[in-house]
């Protein structure tokens, strides 16, 4: 039964991986900013068949995949300006940038995010554009591409304006429009983003079964879009009725049986390959060695020339000291968010231990024994977390605590999160709103760390100037510029107000 079923999660990653000729086909769709050459077969004459308009849809999700985007560069823009983690001064200078706050509207890896989240916003507009030009095999069949195809352009849409603010507003009603603008855009981006997820909690269903586990659901859906209300609430767009909707779709999400979510008792257990579609599971990055759909994040993370993995490390995504001295001792997720000991990896019996032989504080969460298959150091297996259900349980805290106060109801969602960790509960009555948010923030860093979170998490409650200490931090440090090298390029897009 266990080989059957992991026969079948495979099938949607091996359905991912197929998608070369589809990627190089949307080409002529996917930048407004870049000149293509344009080859005989084109989206206008390729599009014939709900096989074609699948393998569209194939290529937004391959989009998802690419190192533009949560392969690599949104991952690191979210993770290196938070607390938890910095980039031990490795590879490229950005990630210093992004650590110590210095960035500028040349740094090199705006634009390759800016680029790729576009890419995928693009996509889907193209298999949106066409969609309606295919017979299908059913009614039910068009809505389910539809549907995966509009929540994957809010994800983009969503990272792009947590990054950015501002930025073009681009569908399939204008894709051909050359030089689109970011100004005066915010409202209609944001009805996109919501719309998009509205769409798809109403179309998608609660979970995923045989070939098409691992693709979105009505649960990823309702994840997204109470993190989309959750965001419009806080800092910048500071629309505090958000809040409360923030609060109500966390807690459909929370009270709703058919979704199946819930905590694994141990937290070592959430990580692991046979678990990557259990039931803390909302929505991955979907990962498989072997078929061109591997990933660098334990190579990132491990420890160079530690002895550690058979391929090695690269310690190019490490932990802060100060991050992990600020965990209890007795937290329960300590010992499978940081790398605490391990065996040289060559059997010749020698046991690595921190701080005494592990002198630098590495993460561990995303090092699995099993993950063994790798062909090379970027084709490991383990899925990256997009969201997970403790998420859900925090982002609900969060709401409630910023709609209503401190509350028996607000600290819900915060209290299942500690327990598992061996926490003490919290009690409402002996916190402020201001002492329950940060509350909030930390337990956030300490079950979330190395996720993609980070950044987001401290911009929406304008934390970065009182919880980073290390570096000088301003109004700058909230918002990434638009990239430079697009305003070359585009005479209708502006800078960001803090940058001009």
């Amino acid at each position: 039964m266990t080989l059957n079923w992991k026969k079948m999660k495979k099938n949607f990653k091996i359905w991912i991986s197929s998608a070369l000729f589809v990627t190089s086909l949307l080409g002529c769709h996917e930048s407004f900013l870049e000149e293509k050459v344009f080859d005989s077969l084109t989206p206008i004459n390729f599009y014939k068949s709900e096989a074609d308009i699948q393998a569209g849809l194939t290529a937004v999700y391959n989009a998802m995949h690419s190192g533009d985007c949560w392969g690599r560069q949104v991952w690191l823009a979210a993770e290196y300006p938070g607390e938890s983690s910095w980039p031990n001064s490795s590879g490229e200078a950005w990630r210093t940038e992004l650590d110590q706050y210095t960035w500028t509207p040349s740094s090199t890896g705006f634009k390759t995010i800016w680029s790729g989240l576009f890419r995928m916003v693009n996509r889907a507009n193209t298999v949106l554009q066409y969609a309606d030009g295919i017979t299908y095999s059913s009614p039910a069949k068009k809505d389910q591409i539809l549907a995966e195809t509009r929540f994957l352009r809010g994800l983009a849409y969503l990272t792009l304006v947590r990054f950015f603010d501002h930025v073009p507003y681009v569908t399939e009603q204008n894709t051909n429009e050359l030089y689109p603008t970011n100004e005066g855009t915010d409202d209609q981006v944001w009805s996109l983003i919501i719309d998009d997820f509205k769409f798809a909690l109403s179309v998608l269903p609660p979970k995923n079964t045989g070939a098409n586990i691992g693709r979105a659901t009505a649960g990823a859906a309702q994840t997204m879009l109470a993190k989309a209300y959750l965001t419009q609430a806080g800092k910048p767009w500071n629309k505090t009725e958000s809040w409360a909707l923030a609060a109500e779709e966390a807690n459909k999400i929370i009270n709703n049986t058919a979704y199946g979510y819930g905590l694994h008792a141990s937290y070592d257990n959430v990580f692991t390959l046979a678990n990557e579609h259990a039931q803390e599971y909302v929505f991955s990055l979907e990962l498989e060695s072997g078929m061109g759909l591997g990933k660098d994040f334990p190579t990132f993370t491990g420890i160079r020339s530690g002895n550690q993995l058979r391929l090695d490390g690269w310690s190019s995504l490490v932990a802060e000291k100060k991050f992990i001295d600020s965990m209890d001792p007795t937290d329960q997720r300590r010992s499978k968010t940081f790398v605490l000991t391990y065996p040289d990896i060559r059997g010749n019996g020698t046991v690595y231990t921190y701080p005494q032989t592990i002198t630098l504080p590495h993460f561990n969460k995303l090092i699995n024994a099993d993950d063994n298959k790798a062909t090379g150091t970027g084709d490991y297996a383990t899925n990256l977390p997009i969201t997970r259900y403790s998420d859900v349980l925090l982002m609900h805290s969060e709401a409630e605590n910023e709609a209503k106060g401190p509350s028996a109801e607000a600290v819900k969602g915060i209290n299942i999160v500690r327990q598992r960790a061996g926490l003490a509960l919290l009690t409402p009555g002996s916190m402020t709103k201001a002492t329950l948010r940060d509350a909030i923030i930390q337990e956030r860093s300490w079950e979330l760390c190395e996720e993609g979170h980070a950044f987001f998490d401290l911009k929406r409650q304008d934390a970065i100037t009182k919880r980073i200490t290390s570096f000088p931090t301003t109004a700058k440090s909230y918002v990434f510029p638009v990239p430079q090298d697009e305003l070359d390029v585009n005479p209708n897009l502006k800078q960001h107000p803090l940058y001009r």
